[in-house]
């Protein structure tokens, strides 16, 4: 892949790139930002940087975009969301009120990051930095989650929980959540790497010889090798839905991602292969991807217990269908609101991201929300299909990729419910966007 052009920029464009750049590395480190002064601190942290760049935008330092204008369906639906549940608020149909004021300040963040992506995300180079960070920080929780686990340090100071040997979580409160983090990580990696495929097979030994060389010392080969590590902390947080939802999401959009790109080749081919086999059977089994396989088995209706507040998320989604109970407010209406069941346990989620948006936001804000979310994800599929541009492509393989790897997740967790992971899918959604134009000259 050629080197890309570099764009110039106005000093304070640039300042507010890196600043952006900055909350994305701060975001995952205080247990996901899922603690409400660090969701506050994330909230107001985005919301100044909007407000930063709509200054520089009155001033002509920044500029709108055809991402930003093209993304209007899910912009319109990610903003009346937030109108909804302020609605919530105002109308008194949430159950627990100062829940549901701190979802609409992080809705807010979230929409703020969403537009700051696709403004300031206009270029090549930009976005390779980007995901270059996002990236990177990825492989410093696998790193830190790895370290914590295989050592004898249970408890990090600043960090109020305890690390389980048993079980790689990085700075998470639930191994869970850094499985769906790495899931999207793992997508942005794969996607880059693929931009970087050639598109035609050697001619000869010769060429062939100069590609191997080439690509051991090059960004190429790095990258590989981040993404076997990000594998091997997925593989040790022991999350039984974390991995099947990322090699799923990794055979159904790498298949259909080669078919979109018209890079049915043999290079396409053995690169997700060897995502497949290196990753899964060989790495994978040095670092205990058999106790993942056991968990798996070992599930049952018997011994599972989420399938208790899953039936109780249910009914309680039922009785208040259209409305809601209020964003955020699963805890006070299923246990102070008599939606526990006797054989249930306590929770504090709904262990299902649908159900618990669904019973929280109701009907009107699932269906907002669910159109920001499939609105882009059908833009990641047209990128791969309509762009020429490989780094554009793999963007768009990267978004559909993580997108989906989260959706198969939330069926049985609540990555969305956690900060840090929520504004990781929104630049998701955002990629997408940014994927399918043509960056501004």
């Amino acid at each position: 892949m050629s080197r890309p052009a570099i764009t110039s920029y106005h000093w304070a464009n640039n300042a507010l790139f890196y600043y952006l750049l900055a909350v994305l590395a701060w975001a995952p480190l205080p247990l996901g930002s899922n603690r409400d002064w660090s969701t506050v601190l994330l909230s107001v942290l985005l919301l100044c940087a909007l407000l930063g760049c709509l200054v520089l935008m009155l001033s002509g330092h920044v500029r709108t975009t055809a991402a930003l204008r093209r993304a209007w369906p899910a912009l319109y639906a990610l903003i009346a969301a937030q109108v909804w549940v302020l609605a919530q608020i105002m109308s008194g149909i949430t159950v627990a009120p100062d829940s549901t004021r701190l979802a609409l300040l992080l809705g807010l963040a979230l929409v703020a990051a969403f537009v700051l992506v696709l403004v300031l995300v206009d270029s090549r180079e930009r976005i390779l930095r980007i995901a270059q960070v996002m990236v990177g920080c990825a492989v410093f929780q696998a790193f830190f989650a790895s370290a914590m686990m295989m050592s004898d340090l249970e408890q990090v100071p600043f960090l109020d929980k305890t690390f389980l040997r048993s079980s790689a979580s990085g700075t998470f409160v639930n191994r869970n959540h850094l499985a769906g983090f790495l899931e999207m990580n793992l997508a942005i990696g794969i996607g880059m790497l693929v931009a970087r495929l050639h598109r035609r097979p050697a001619a000869n030994w010769r060429e062939f010889t100069r590609r191997m060389i080439d690509t051991l010392l090059s960004r190429k080969f790095r990258l590989r090798l981040y993404l076997v590590i990000m594998v091997v902390a997925l593989v040790l947080t022991r999350s039984r839905m974390g991995n099947v939802a990322f090699f799923s999401s990794l055979l159904v959009c790498g298949t259909v991602g080669m078919v979109l790109q018209q890079r049915v080749t043999r290079n396409a081919v053995l690169f997700f292969i060897s995502l497949l086999l290196v990753d899964l059977y060989i790495v994978g089994k040095w670092f205990g991807v058999n106790e993942v396989v056991e968990r798996l088995q070992r599930t049952t209706l018997a011994t599972e217990k989420r399938d208790e507040v899953a039936r109780d998320s249910i009914v309680m989604w039922q009785d208040h269908f259209w409305t809601g109970t209020g964003a955020d407010s699963f805890f006070d209406a299923y246990v102070h609101g008599g939606y526990m069941s006797p054989d249930s346990l306590y929770y504090r989620h709904a262990e299902n991201d649908y159900l618990e948006i669904g019973s929280g936001f109701g009907f009107i804000g699932f269906a907002l929300l669910g159109t920001a979310v499939l609105t882009s994800l059908w833009q990641s599929l047209q990128a791969q299909r309509s762009r020429s541009s490989s780094l554009h492509q793999g963007l768009g393989l990267a978004s559909a990729m993580g997108i989906t790897s989260i959706l198969i997740h939330s069926f049985t967790d609540f990555n969305l419910h956690i900060p840090a992971n929520s504004l990781w899918f929104v630049v998701l959604l955002a990629f997408a966007w940014v994927a399918v134009v043509r960056e501004q000259q």
